[in-house]
């Protein structure tokens, strides 16, 4: 679903994390099996900006990265059903962050992608992005390098770009 001169509206770039909360159903035991429920929500400051974009009926669209598995597809897919288009979206091996934690946080695991691809994303297409875009929202704390070129292209096409922190501690050492 190509969007060939039609205009993107609002761009949001950044990252995609997924939690996985575990509810057990007994007393949680360390170390061993439990029995319980498992709840998948998808997240990410930058996902949920371009998702509340698009509850107010604008249609945002999306630069980033989901992993080649089927959380990786129902987040594409629950984009789309918000109609956030999802053209700029890469499946990576290695694309969304994903934590885990039950109700009172026995144990928490995350890990932050790898955004690089974005960087490819944006100097292949970053011209025909920029052109058509209304103004740029960017996760201020990702990888400089995308950083440094959205505000690059974003000063070429003369976009205004608002910032958002999803990291304080990558921010401020920053």
């Amino acid at each position: 679903m190509k969007t060939e001169g039609i205009g993107l509206g609002v761009v949001v770039i950044g990252a995609i994390f997924v939690d996985i909360k575990g509810y057990p159903s007994e007393v949680y035991i360390p170390g061993g099996r439990n029995a319980g429920r498992v709840e998948q929500v998808h997240g990410g400051v930058s996902r949920n900006i371009a998702e509340d974009i698009a509850n107010v009926e604008l249609r945002p669209t999306f630069i980033s990265l989901v992993d080649d598995t089927g959380v990786g597809a129902d987040v594409i897919k629950k984009l789309n059903a918000h109609k956030v288009n999802t053209d700029y979206i890469r499946v990576t091996p290695d694309g969304m962050a994903v934590f885990g934690n039950n109700g009172d946080v026995v144990a928490a695991i995350s890990k932050r992608p790898d955004l690089h691809p974005i960087y490819d994303i944006l100097a292949q297409h970053g011209d025909e992005i920029f052109e058509k875009a209304d103004s740029i929202a960017i996760e201020i704390d990702i990888d400089k390098d995308i950083v440094k070129l959205v505000f690059a292209l974003a000063e070429k096409h003369n976009k205004p770009v608002y910032a958002v922190v999803s990291n304080m501690r990558i921010a401020f050492e920053r």
